[in-house]
């Protein structure tokens, strides 16, 4: 799903589909195992580096 998403430009080429999803899941894996909160903004912020094209 992320693959074709990146080559239809609706998310960012930036990372491959393995390190999106790494960089995406792993700070929240992290923080459930660690019993700590995960922030709304943790998750807008991934989302928005990740994901995002960008408009340059």
């Amino acid at each position: 799903m992320l693959a074709r998403a990146i080559e239809t430009g609706e998310i960012s080429p930036r990372l491959g589909p393995d390190a999106t999803m790494d960089a995406l899941v792993g700070p929240i894996v992290y923080r459930a195992l660690t019993g700590s909160s995960v922030p709304r903004d943790l998750v807008d912020t991934l989302v928005d580096d990740l994901l995002r094209p960008r408009s340059d």
